[in-house]
Order: structure tokens, then C-alpha cells, then sequence
């Protein structure tokens, strides 16, 4: 099945990237490219375009010694004259904008991978957390062993490049955090968690309400009944967010 790929390059290292693509063309079934920069830096087009630049010359770089490896995955990256019409804006500090825009341009977001290899902890979450919740579950990370960082295989003279660690045996993970479940169950778990709790609060609120015009009209039995399910209902409330906090924390 083709995909679509939303690659973030906030990051300066172009052999993450191309690391990224390569392993997206060849595994991942990837078949057009979109790059994401921070609407919130000064001159993030011109700084966008030159990293994508250097992207490209790191695939002409490789391609030259490997073009069996990475002649088709550079070939998904446009003419740099082409370049304006795949580079997307996204405010990196409040992800969950870009949302309605991103589900609006590629229509299918269960055919779009969004890689997020590049980004620190906090955008990353960021991002995982809003737009899972917006339905677009296939944010993905590039992580290399931690071998690929030891002594003995910088001795075998083996490099971070996708044709040293992509042996017999890959010595990375792809991670895309829809396929084992457990991300998105947690935000669903999440979602349904703090809906039912908004449920029973409101209902306190309604019953509250109902309890004050009660006694304002000397309906004392009457409100003594609203006082009681006003009571149990905002216990639920609190026992419901109690527990959902602890097995978030779990």
C-alpha cells in the first residue's frame, strides 16, 4: 500500500534523514514527501529549503558508491525549484493547530506516515498526543541500537549510514506507535476517562442548580434527595478521575 510522508526536519543532520527516507521507500511502501518546518522561526522556508538541500547532496553523496541503496529513495525528494509546494507550516509549540490542515490536505490519514525522529521530547509528545486524538495515529521514530554507538563498531569501521546498519540484521527500530496498540489505547483510555468525569461533574452542577430553586420554593424533602445524588454523583466524578490518574501513571 503507497504512503504519503510527513518527514519534521527541525534538526540539522541530514544522514538522520536520509536514513528515515531510505528505510520509508524501501519498507514502508512511502511514495511522495512532505517536509515540516516551525511557522514560529524567523526565515524557516530559507532554512527549510537548504536542509532539504543537504538531504539531497547527502543522497547524491551515497548514491554514487550505493545506487542500488538509495537511487529510488532520493528520487522522492523534488527538484529544489519544486520544493515550496511540499514544505508544510506547523507551529511546533502548539502542534494540535495544524490538525484540521494536515486531515483536510491529505485526505486518508491512515495512509500518511508523520516521522518525528528529529524533534526533542517535548515536541514529540506533542505531537503523538494531539494528533492521535485528531486521528492521525502513524507517528513514527527512527532509532538506532545502541551497538551502532559502541567501541567494537566503530573498530569494524562501520558508520551511521543506512547501507552500515542495515545488515543481516537491522541494528535500528522503526517505531510507529499505532501498531502495537498501546499508544493509542492509552489516549483513547484517556479521552473516555475524562469525558465520563465531565459527565458526572455536570450532572453535579444540574443537580445543584435544581437543588437551589428547590429550596428557594421550601421543597426541604426534595432537596434533600437532590443534595444526596448531587453528592454521589460528584463522588463518582472524583473516583473515576482518581483512579484514571492512577493507571495513567501505571
Amino acid at each position: 500500500m503507497t504512503k504519503q510522508f510527513l518527514l519534521f526536519i527541525p534538526s540539522d543532520n541530514a544522514g538522520l534523514y536520509v536514513n528515515i527516507i531510505t528505510h520509508c521507500v524501501q519498507f514502508e511502501g512511502v511514495h511522495s514527501i512532505y517536509f515540516a518546518v516551525n511557522s514560529g522561526d524567523i526565515g524557516n522556508l530559507s532554512e527549510a529549503r537548504e536542509k532539504i538541500k543537504k538531504i539531497k547532496d547527502k543522497f547524491e553523496q551515497l548514491s554514487s558508491k550505493h545506487p542500488h541503496i538509495y537511487r529510488i529513495a532520493s528520487d522522492i525528494i523534488p527538484p529544489l525549484n519544486q520544493l515550496d509546494e511540499r514544505i508544510i507550516k506547523i507551529l511546533f509549540t502548539n502542534p494540535e493547530f495544524s490538525t484540521k490542515e494536515l486531515n483536510r490536505k491529505f485526505h486518508n490519514t491512515d495512509k500518511l506516515l508523520v516521522d518525528i525522529s528529529g524533534c526533542n521530547k517535548k515536541v514529540s509528545s506533542d505531537v503523538i498526543s494531539s494528533y492521535i486524538l485528531k486521528g492521525i495515529s502513524h507517528i513514527c521514530c527512527f532509532e538506532l541500537d545502541d551497538k551502532v554507538y559502541s567501541q567494537e563498531w566503530r573498530i569494524q569501521g562501520l558508520g551511521k549510514d543506512f547501507h552500515d546498519i542495515r545488515k543481516d540484521i537491522p541494528f535500528y527500530e522503526y517505531i510507529d506507535f499505532s501498531r502495537s496498540g498501546t499508544t493509542i489505547e492509552s489516549f483513547n483510555q484517556m479521552r473516555s476517562q475524562g469525558n465520563l468525569v465531565k459527565l458526572f461533574f455536570s450532572i453535579s452542577i444540574i443537580l445543584g442548580v435544581m437543588v437551589f430553586v428547590l429550596i428557594q420554593q421550601q421543597q426541604n424533602a426534595l432537596a434533600q434527595y437532590g443534595v444526596i445524588f448531587m453528592t454521589l454523583a460528584t463522588g463518582l466524578g472524583l473516583f473515576n478521575d482518581i483512579f484514571g490518574m492512577r493507571d495513567r501513571f501505571k
